[in-house]
């Protein structure tokens, strides 16, 4: 489908917009102010469908824009806004951060808990290379 360049003549808003050539001459109002915008003079371009991908959830492989759709739809999930998926991430930090300091806080106050005889085996069994590692699902 075409993409076209609109201006507003009054805010100098600047809008694209995709639309059928049969719906070429239908009025478009302005998103800023609500005035008619103007047609810029342009090339057409055409918007080229989307690149197949596997589904993050089903792993299932999504041809095509209409796919797209229906898979989001379908699993209840949309496109992430600019910004977003940062945001995201940053919030996935700070939760891990707060989980190890929780964690850290946790073994601290059990290892200081522990009968002497259980603390030095424990040091024992630590000084001769015991491999720990932590994994989140």
């Amino acid at each position: 489908m075409p993409l076209y360049d609109y201006k507003c003549p009054v805010c100098a808003a600047r809008r694209e917009i995709m639309k059928p050539v049969a719906e070429l001459d239908r009025r478009e109002a302005c998103h800023k102010c609500g005035g008619p915008m103007l047609r810029q003079v342009s090339a057409a371009r055409v918007v080229t469908d989307y690149a197949p991908y596997t589904c993050p959830i089903t792993g299932k492989l999504i041809e095509g824009r209409a796919a797209h759709r229906e898979n989001l739809a379908q699993h209840g999930c949309r496109v992430l806004e600019p910004g977003e998926a940062d945001q995201a991430a940053r919030a996935r930090r700070a939760s891990d951060e707060q989980v190890e300091n929780a964690m850290a806080e946790t073994a601290a106050h059990l290892v200081a808990n522990l009968p002497q005889d259980k603390k030095e085996r424990l040091a024992a069994e630590l000084d001769h290379g015991v491999d720990l590692s932590i994994t989140r699902n």
